[in-house]
Protein backbone atom coordinates (compact mmCIF):
# COMPACT_ATOMS: atom_id res chain seq x y z
CA UNK A 1 0.00 0.00 0.00
CA UNK A 2 2.86 2.35 0.84
CA UNK A 3 4.62 1.60 -2.45
CA UNK A 4 1.39 2.28 -4.33
CA UNK A 5 1.01 5.65 -2.62
CA UNK A 6 4.60 6.63 -3.48
CA UNK A 7 4.18 5.62 -7.13
CA UNK A 8 0.88 7.48 -7.40
CA UNK A 9 2.39 10.65 -5.95
CA UNK A 10 5.40 10.43 -8.27
CA UNK A 11 3.17 9.92 -11.30
CA UNK A 12 1.01 12.90 -10.34
CA UNK A 13 4.05 15.16 -9.89
CA UNK A 14 5.55 14.05 -13.24
CA UNK A 15 2.31 14.62 -15.17
CA UNK A 16 1.83 18.00 -13.52
CA UNK A 17 5.38 19.00 -14.48
CA UNK A 18 4.89 17.97 -18.12
CA UNK A 19 1.56 19.80 -18.26
CA UNK A 20 2.97 23.07 -16.96
CA UNK A 21 6.07 22.83 -19.19
CA UNK A 22 4.02 22.69 -22.35
CA UNK A 23 1.79 19.63 -22.74
CA UNK A 24 -1.09 21.60 -21.29
CA UNK A 25 -0.77 24.43 -23.85
CA UNK A 26 -3.69 24.68 -26.19
CA UNK A 27 -3.68 25.37 -29.92
CA UNK A 28 -4.42 29.03 -29.48
CA UNK A 29 -1.27 29.56 -27.48
CA UNK A 30 0.78 27.73 -30.13
CA UNK A 31 -0.75 29.81 -32.91
CA UNK A 32 -0.04 32.95 -30.92
CA UNK A 33 3.64 32.00 -30.58
CA UNK A 34 3.89 31.26 -34.30
CA UNK A 35 2.29 34.59 -35.10
CA UNK A 36 4.81 36.41 -32.96
CA UNK A 37 7.67 34.56 -34.68
CA UNK A 38 6.36 35.49 -38.13
CA UNK A 39 5.92 39.14 -37.17
CA UNK A 40 9.43 39.22 -35.69
CA UNK A 41 10.82 37.72 -38.89
CA UNK A 42 9.03 40.26 -41.06
CA UNK A 43 10.05 43.22 -38.93
CA UNK A 44 13.84 43.55 -38.94
CA UNK A 45 13.97 46.72 -36.88
CA UNK A 46 16.28 46.28 -33.87
CA UNK A 47 14.89 46.25 -30.35
CA UNK A 48 17.93 47.02 -28.22
CA UNK A 49 16.14 47.40 -24.90
CA UNK A 50 15.20 43.73 -24.62
CA UNK A 51 18.21 42.02 -26.19
CA UNK A 52 20.00 41.10 -23.00
CA UNK A 53 17.23 39.43 -21.03
CA UNK A 54 15.29 36.42 -22.20
CA UNK A 55 11.59 36.84 -22.82
CA UNK A 56 9.69 37.02 -19.56
CA UNK A 57 7.38 34.03 -19.80
CA UNK A 58 4.16 33.88 -17.82
CA UNK A 59 3.44 31.19 -15.26
CA UNK A 60 0.04 29.91 -16.36
CA UNK A 61 -1.78 26.67 -15.69
CA UNK A 62 -5.11 25.87 -17.29
CA UNK A 63 -5.51 29.50 -18.39
CA UNK A 64 -4.95 30.81 -14.83
CA UNK A 65 -2.00 33.07 -14.09
CA UNK A 66 -0.44 31.57 -10.95
CA UNK A 67 2.29 34.17 -10.35
CA UNK A 68 2.08 37.95 -10.70
CA UNK A 69 4.03 39.76 -13.39
CA UNK A 70 6.35 41.50 -10.90
CA UNK A 71 7.38 38.18 -9.39
CA UNK A 72 7.95 36.68 -12.85
CA UNK A 73 10.10 39.67 -13.79
CA UNK A 74 12.11 39.30 -10.57
CA UNK A 75 12.60 35.57 -11.19
CA UNK A 76 13.77 36.26 -14.74
CA UNK A 77 16.42 38.71 -13.54
CA UNK A 78 17.56 36.30 -10.83
CA UNK A 79 17.84 33.40 -13.29
CA UNK A 80 19.90 35.61 -15.60
CA UNK A 81 22.21 36.59 -12.76
CA UNK A 82 22.59 32.95 -11.71
CA UNK A 83 23.62 31.95 -15.24
CA UNK A 84 20.76 29.44 -15.60
CA UNK A 85 18.88 28.69 -18.81
CA UNK A 86 15.55 28.13 -17.04
CA UNK A 87 12.62 30.45 -17.63
CA UNK A 88 10.16 31.57 -14.97
CA UNK A 89 7.69 28.75 -15.65
CA UNK A 90 10.33 26.04 -15.41
CA UNK A 91 11.71 27.61 -12.24
CA UNK A 92 8.24 27.62 -10.66
CA UNK A 93 7.74 23.95 -11.58
CA UNK A 94 11.12 23.10 -10.07
CA UNK A 95 10.18 24.75 -6.77
CA UNK A 96 6.79 23.00 -6.66
CA UNK A 97 8.28 19.59 -7.47
CA UNK A 98 11.02 19.92 -4.85
CA UNK A 99 8.46 20.97 -2.26
CA UNK A 100 6.19 18.02 -3.10
CA UNK A 101 9.08 15.54 -2.97
CA UNK A 102 10.27 16.88 0.38
CA UNK A 103 6.74 16.65 1.79
CA UNK A 104 6.47 13.06 0.56
CA UNK A 105 9.82 12.10 2.11
CA UNK A 106 8.84 13.74 5.40
CA UNK A 107 5.52 11.87 5.35
CA UNK A 108 7.28 8.52 4.92
CA UNK A 109 10.16 8.94 7.35
CA UNK A 110 9.13 11.59 9.88
CA UNK A 111 8.28 10.39 13.42
CA UNK A 112 5.35 12.82 13.31
CA UNK A 113 3.58 12.47 9.92
CA UNK A 114 1.32 15.42 10.70
CA UNK A 115 4.36 17.68 10.41
CA UNK A 116 5.05 16.46 6.87
CA UNK A 117 2.96 19.30 5.48
CA UNK A 118 5.81 21.64 6.46
CA UNK A 119 8.02 19.90 3.88
CA UNK A 120 6.20 21.53 0.94
CA UNK A 121 6.87 25.20 1.84
CA UNK A 122 10.32 24.25 3.13
CA UNK A 123 11.30 22.68 -0.21
CA UNK A 124 9.76 25.59 -2.12
CA UNK A 125 11.84 28.17 -0.25
CA UNK A 126 14.98 26.02 -0.24
CA UNK A 127 15.11 26.27 -4.05
CA UNK A 128 14.91 30.07 -3.76
CA UNK A 129 17.70 30.03 -1.17
CA UNK A 130 19.82 27.85 -3.48
CA UNK A 131 19.24 30.30 -6.35
CA UNK A 132 20.38 33.25 -4.25
CA UNK A 133 23.47 31.34 -3.14
CA UNK A 134 24.27 30.57 -6.78
CA UNK A 135 23.83 34.25 -7.69
CA UNK A 136 26.20 35.26 -4.88
CA UNK A 137 28.89 32.78 -5.91
CA UNK A 138 28.63 33.81 -9.57
CA UNK A 139 28.88 37.49 -8.65
CA UNK A 140 32.00 36.76 -6.60
CA UNK A 141 33.59 35.05 -9.63
CA UNK A 142 32.68 37.97 -11.88
CA UNK A 143 34.03 40.53 -9.43
CA UNK A 144 37.27 38.58 -9.00
CA UNK A 145 37.79 38.69 -12.79
CA UNK A 146 36.81 42.34 -13.15
CA UNK A 147 40.25 43.75 -12.29
CA UNK A 148 41.85 41.60 -14.97
CA UNK A 149 39.27 42.83 -17.48
CA UNK A 150 39.98 46.47 -16.61
CA UNK A 151 43.71 45.96 -17.09
CA UNK A 152 43.16 44.32 -20.48
CA UNK A 153 40.82 47.11 -21.59
CA UNK A 154 43.27 49.79 -20.45
CA UNK A 155 46.17 48.15 -22.31
CA UNK A 156 44.09 47.69 -25.46
CA UNK A 157 42.88 51.29 -25.40
CA UNK A 158 46.47 52.57 -25.03
CA UNK A 159 47.43 50.40 -28.02
CA UNK A 160 44.89 52.25 -30.17
CA UNK A 161 41.87 49.92 -30.03
CA UNK A 162 38.34 51.20 -29.69
CA UNK A 163 36.13 50.12 -26.79
CA UNK A 164 34.29 47.47 -28.85
CA UNK A 165 37.56 46.08 -30.19
CA UNK A 166 39.07 46.07 -26.68
CA UNK A 167 36.07 44.15 -25.33
CA UNK A 168 36.31 41.65 -28.18
CA UNK A 169 40.00 41.09 -27.56
CA UNK A 170 39.49 40.72 -23.80
CA UNK A 171 36.64 38.22 -24.17
CA UNK A 172 38.99 35.80 -25.96
CA UNK A 173 41.46 35.81 -23.05
CA UNK A 174 39.15 35.88 -20.04
CA UNK A 175 37.74 32.72 -18.41
CA UNK A 176 34.05 32.09 -17.81
CA UNK A 177 31.72 33.48 -16.58
CA UNK A 178 32.99 37.00 -17.38
CA UNK A 179 33.94 36.07 -20.94
CA UNK A 180 30.36 34.86 -21.51
CA UNK A 181 28.90 38.15 -20.29
CA UNK A 182 31.31 40.22 -22.41
CA UNK A 183 30.43 38.18 -25.50
CA UNK A 184 26.74 38.70 -24.78
CA UNK A 185 27.39 42.44 -24.60
CA UNK A 186 29.16 42.32 -27.96
CA UNK A 187 26.26 40.29 -29.35
CA UNK A 188 23.86 43.02 -28.22
CA UNK A 189 25.84 45.64 -30.12
CA UNK A 190 25.92 43.39 -33.19
CA UNK A 191 22.11 43.12 -33.01
CA UNK A 192 21.75 46.90 -33.23
CA UNK A 193 22.01 48.13 -29.65
CA UNK A 194 24.30 51.03 -28.82
CA UNK A 195 27.30 50.42 -26.59
CA UNK A 196 25.60 52.39 -23.79
CA UNK A 197 22.49 50.21 -23.94
CA UNK A 198 24.59 47.03 -24.10
CA UNK A 199 26.59 48.08 -21.02
CA UNK A 200 23.42 48.95 -19.11
CA UNK A 201 22.03 45.51 -19.95
CA UNK A 202 25.27 43.95 -18.74
CA UNK A 203 24.91 45.86 -15.48
CA UNK A 204 21.34 44.57 -15.09
CA UNK A 205 22.37 40.98 -15.76
CA UNK A 206 25.28 40.98 -13.31
CA UNK A 207 23.71 43.04 -10.51
CA UNK A 208 27.06 43.85 -8.86
CA UNK A 209 28.00 47.13 -7.24
CA UNK A 210 31.56 46.84 -8.60
CA UNK A 211 30.28 46.47 -12.15
CA UNK A 212 27.92 49.37 -11.56
CA UNK A 213 30.88 51.59 -10.65
CA UNK A 214 32.87 50.55 -13.72
CA UNK A 215 29.98 50.87 -16.17
CA UNK A 216 28.92 54.22 -14.71
CA UNK A 217 32.48 55.51 -15.14
CA UNK A 218 32.54 54.36 -18.78
CA UNK A 219 29.16 55.95 -19.53
CA UNK A 220 30.20 59.24 -17.93
CA UNK A 221 33.44 59.26 -19.92
CA UNK A 222 31.52 58.69 -23.15
CA UNK A 223 29.32 61.67 -22.28
CA UNK A 224 31.85 64.23 -21.03
CA UNK A 225 35.05 62.88 -22.56
CA UNK A 226 38.42 62.13 -21.01
CA UNK A 227 41.13 59.50 -21.04
CA UNK A 228 39.26 56.22 -20.66
CA UNK A 229 42.43 54.15 -20.20
CA UNK A 230 43.51 56.30 -17.26
CA UNK A 231 40.01 56.16 -15.76
CA UNK A 232 40.00 52.36 -15.97
CA UNK A 233 43.44 52.21 -14.34
CA UNK A 234 42.19 54.31 -11.42
CA UNK A 235 39.07 52.18 -11.04
CA UNK A 236 41.18 48.98 -11.17
CA UNK A 237 43.45 50.36 -8.42
CA UNK A 238 40.40 51.15 -6.27
CA UNK A 239 38.96 47.66 -6.84
CA UNK A 240 42.30 46.08 -5.97
CA UNK A 241 42.48 47.97 -2.67
CA UNK A 242 38.90 47.07 -1.82
CA UNK A 243 39.63 43.39 -2.46
CA UNK A 244 42.68 43.57 -0.20
CA UNK A 245 40.64 45.12 2.61
CA UNK A 246 37.90 42.52 2.14
CA UNK A 247 40.47 39.74 2.51
CA UNK A 248 41.75 41.25 5.75
CA UNK A 249 38.22 41.55 7.11
CA UNK A 250 37.42 37.94 6.20
CA UNK A 251 40.56 36.84 8.03
CA UNK A 252 39.75 38.87 11.14
CA UNK A 253 36.13 37.64 11.30
CA UNK A 254 36.79 33.97 10.46
CA UNK A 255 36.89 32.95 14.14
CA UNK A 256 33.56 34.66 14.84
CA UNK A 257 31.93 32.98 11.85
CA UNK A 258 33.21 29.57 12.93
CA UNK A 259 31.96 30.20 16.48
CA UNK A 260 28.51 31.00 15.15
CA UNK A 261 28.43 27.82 13.06
CA UNK A 262 29.53 25.65 15.99
CA UNK A 263 27.06 27.17 18.45
CA UNK A 264 24.25 26.92 15.93
CA UNK A 265 25.08 23.30 15.11
CA UNK A 266 25.25 22.05 18.71
CA UNK A 267 21.44 21.75 19.22
CA UNK A 268 21.03 20.00 15.85
CA UNK A 269 23.85 17.58 16.63
CA UNK A 270 22.45 16.82 20.10
CA UNK A 271 19.02 16.20 18.63
CA UNK A 272 20.43 13.69 16.14
CA UNK A 273 22.45 11.93 18.86
CA UNK A 274 19.46 11.66 21.23
CA UNK A 275 17.23 10.39 18.42
CA UNK A 276 19.71 7.54 17.88
CA UNK A 277 20.41 6.77 21.56
CA UNK A 278 16.92 7.29 22.99
CA UNK A 279 14.15 7.75 20.40
CA UNK A 280 11.47 7.66 23.13
CA UNK A 281 13.04 10.63 24.89
CA UNK A 282 13.29 12.84 21.78
CA UNK A 283 9.87 11.81 20.43
CA UNK A 284 8.17 13.93 23.12
CA UNK A 285 9.20 17.02 21.15
CA UNK A 286 7.03 15.80 18.26
CA UNK A 287 4.12 14.14 20.04
CA UNK A 288 3.55 16.35 23.07
CA UNK A 289 1.92 19.77 22.39
CA UNK A 290 4.31 21.49 24.78
CA UNK A 291 7.23 19.75 23.09
CA UNK A 292 6.10 21.00 19.69
CA UNK A 293 5.92 24.54 21.01
CA UNK A 294 9.41 24.23 22.46
CA UNK A 295 10.73 22.76 19.21
CA UNK A 296 9.17 25.54 17.13
CA UNK A 297 10.58 28.20 19.45
CA UNK A 298 14.04 26.61 19.30
CA UNK A 299 14.00 26.50 15.49
CA UNK A 300 12.88 30.14 15.34
CA UNK A 301 15.62 31.25 17.72
CA UNK A 302 18.19 29.25 15.73
CA UNK A 303 17.19 31.07 12.53
CA UNK A 304 17.23 34.48 14.24
CA UNK A 305 20.64 33.79 15.75
CA UNK A 306 22.05 32.70 12.40
CA UNK A 307 20.94 35.90 10.67
CA UNK A 308 22.13 38.11 13.56
CA UNK A 309 25.62 36.57 13.50
CA UNK A 310 25.71 36.83 9.70
CA UNK A 311 24.88 40.53 9.85
CA UNK A 312 27.52 41.15 12.53
CA UNK A 313 30.40 39.49 10.66
CA UNK A 314 29.32 40.73 7.20
CA UNK A 315 31.12 44.07 6.99
CA UNK A 316 30.61 46.06 3.81
CA UNK A 317 33.65 47.70 2.23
Amino acid sequence: MLIFAVLSAGTFISLTTLWVLGWGSDGAATADRLGRLRSANESLSPQPAGLSLRRRSQVRFGGINLVSGKVVQQWTVQLERAGLTLNAREYFVLRVVVGAMLALIAMLFSPAPQLAILGAPLGYFLVGFWLKRRIGKRQQKLESQLIELLQMLSSALRAGFGLIQALDSSSEQLPAPLSVEVRRTLHDTAMGASIDQALESLNERVGSSDFDIVITAILIQRTVGGNLAEILDNVAHTMRERERIRGEIRTLTSQQRMTGYVIGGIPVGLGIIFSIISPEFISLLFTNPLGRMMLGGAVGLEIVGFFVISRIVNIEV
